[in-house]
């Protein structure tokens, strides 16, 4: 008689999508563990980086670099990102913005970037409310996720963010996956941005309108290598030797 195996309790189901999804991430990686693919960037300095985030948007002004959920100070991290630049931008009768800006300048499959909602919890936090919101930012249309961030002392913040794996954006933890291994399977390694913007309020609507105005703020004034780093643009004509 053959033994039945229990279904692991409180474990959702994966849905049809996510299991076709995870089959073709399978398969690519396969097909693409005999290739080497081509490093397109060098990394950052940290000051690259700084100088490529105004620090003045309109009435924002940049007024720390501390307080904010950061990535681990671990091994894992630091070959994930050659940087990561956290500021604070605050403006008068105004919340403030938590912003974050993770660069790597290599994705591959066994290191890809880390995404709040994996980020946020090993610090104390639960995840709640997570939505799909469509950005339009500088020119591109971006598909972003929101989501509220609660400690159990009552702190919250609203937070969005996106990521860019050469030119294009995931939405998702399995389509940024997708993005790579399509990368890495054509010869490829991109570079990767991981932005997120947050503002400690209760007030959902409130906070993603205040994200809106700073990101339309962002897009207006970034310089060509801003544009670079924010969305990938020209990037085999900006690539360093």
């Amino acid at each position: 008689m053959k033994a039945s195996v229990a279904p692991l309790s409180g474990l959702p189901m994966p849905t049809r999508r996510e299991m076709v999804s995870g089959s073709l991430l399978l398969a690519i990686t396969g097909a693409s563990i005999g290739l080497r693919p081509k490093r397109m960037f060098a990394a950052l300095t940290q000051d690259e980086l700084a100088a490529a985030i105004p620090l003045q948007l309109g009435d924002y002004r940049f007024v720390s670099s501390s307080g904010l959920v950061v990535p681990p100070q671990d091994e894992l991290s630091e070959r994930l990102y050659d940087q990561v630049l956290p500021r604070i931008y605050a403006a008068p009768g105004k919340l403030p913005i938590l912003a974050l800006f993770a660069y790597g300048s290599v994705q591959n499959l066994s290191l890809e970037l880390h995404r709040p909602e994996e980020c946020y919890p090993q610090q104390g936090f639960t995840i709640s409310a997570p939505s799909a919101e469509v950005l339009q930012f500088a020119g591109h249309r971006i598909e972003a996720t929101a989501l509220s961030a609660r400690r159990a002392n009552g702190y919250v913040e609203q937070v969005l963010f996106w990521s860019r794996i050469g030119t294009r954006f995931a939405n998702s933890r399995t389509e940024q996956s997708l993005m790579v291994a399509r990368e890495n399977f054509a010869g490829r390694m991109p570079d990767g941005l991981l932005t997120r913007l947050s503002v400690p309020t209760a007030d959902r609507d409130l906070a993603l309108d205040t994200l809106r105005t700073f990101i339309d703020l962002l897009g207006r004034n970034l310089s060509p290598v801003g544009r670079r780093i924010m969305l990938g643009e020209g990037g085999a004509d900006m690539a360093r030797k």
